[in-house]
């Protein structure tokens, strides 16, 4: 990852003062990710847009979050910005749901409204004087301007590179790509831009947002040559948190590496939501990364890792699946920009929040 270091002291010296009548200043910077030619190759939105509020709570009541002031106009978070910024999530900062984000539905001129999911923001721990951010989605247009990295496609019917969305909706293993986005050029005579790939007369989908916890993966034609995806923007300057699910069945969670730098197993957090194996020939729960320099479609994992409780023999920690005679892993294995898969046993239905804690100091 490079960094804008002037931004970074600047904020270093400042501190990450909320409120309208304080200046915050963000660090910034930009990864650059190589994109081979003929292959799939997963991204991960390590830098966030910019952030379009950072204040503190002054109110919770359900899922609305009052502000002294968000500066905005009726619903402009949701509906009156450019295209570049058409869907926003809260980021909360501080307080009990940390490093968690939630889809903005609404705002006023005090108040953000966010989707808490299954029971309100409130009921989940958040409390007045929580601090918050909210932030723009990155977009298939926004991260891919006109298939920057991707690559373009001159047949809306024949479609040559794609964006493919992991499926966060199903349960159970090596699951499928929920949705196939690519980008026409419009020589064809139709628009010039993103399209969904099983629902071409839809139009145009730019604005589709981008999970940004979630696995993306890159299929570059096969005609194409050796591209990349630089992705500039906010670095992250608080640990995030991803909501992890255990299914009745064995289940995969497709998910991003969180952070515009590698980091190691021991520093993602991920040992608090990936089950302990007691037997260091038989985990039953696993960590896949794979070859995303590498060229291949469908590519298979490059390295599977697990977590060891420990015994007489061998001490507690990662160890490569395919050698586990190696000892404890740490190298940084969780590539900038890349994505995972954790494979979670099957066990009694629910969910855990991974907390990925900054690898950094800024």
């Amino acid at each position: 990852m490079k960094l804008t270091y002037s931004l970074i002291l600047a904020a270093a010296a400042s501190g990450y003062a909320f409120g309208a009548a304080t200046a915050y200043t963000t660090p910034v910077g930009y990864v650059t990710l190589a994109v081979p030619a003929n292959s799939d190759t997963t991204i991960a939105p390590s830098l966030s847009q910019a952030p379009l509020l950072q204040a503190a709570s002054t109110g919770i009541a359900g899922d609305v979050i009052t502000v002294a002031a968000t500066g905005a106009a009726t619903d402009a978070f949701i509906n009156a910005l450019p295209d570049t910024n058409s869907k926003t999530y809260v980021l909360v900062r501080t307080g009990p749901l940390a490093g968690l984000r939630f889809p903005v539905t609404a705002n006023s001129a005090t108040t953000v409204t966010v989707n808490g999911g299954a029971t309100s923001l409130a009921t989940q721990g958040f409390v007045s004087g929580n601090e918050i951010a909210v932030v723009p989605y990155w977009t298939l247009n926004t991260l891919f301007p006109a298939g920057a990295g991707v690559g373009q496609s001159n047949d809306i019917f024949n479609a040559s590179s794609f964006v493919m969305f992991s499926d966060q909706v199903g349960v159970g293993g090596n699951r499928g790509s929920a949705a196939l986005y690519f980008y026409n050029d419009g020589t064809d005579g139709n628009d010039a831009g993103w399209y969904d790939n099983d629902n071409v007369f839809n139009g145009l989908q730019n604005t589709v947002a981008l999970d940004p916890a979630v696995l993306l993966t890159v299929r570059s034609s096969p005609t194409s040559s050796l591209s990349s995806v630089t992705i500039t923007g906010t670095v992250p300057a608080t640990a995030l948190a991803t909501t992890i699910l255990t299914a009745a069945v064995d289940n995969d969670e497709y998910l991003a590496s969180p952070f515009p730098v590698d980091t190691t197993l021991d520093q993602s957090g991920l040992a608090s939501v990936i089950n302990h194996a007691t037997d260091i020939f038989s985990p039953a729960e696993l960590l896949f990364v794979y070859p995303d320099e590498a060229s291949g479609g469908n590519k298979g994992a490059s390295a599977t890792y697990f977590y060891f409780a420990g015994d007489i023999d061998n001490v507690a920690g990662w160890y490569d699946n395919d050698n586990v005679f190696n000892g404890v892993v740490t190298a940084s294995v969780l590539k900038a920009g890349r994505c995972f898969t954790l494979r979670k046993a099957a066990g009694t239905p629910g969910r855990a929040v991974w907390i990925a804690p900054l690898p950094y100091t800024l």
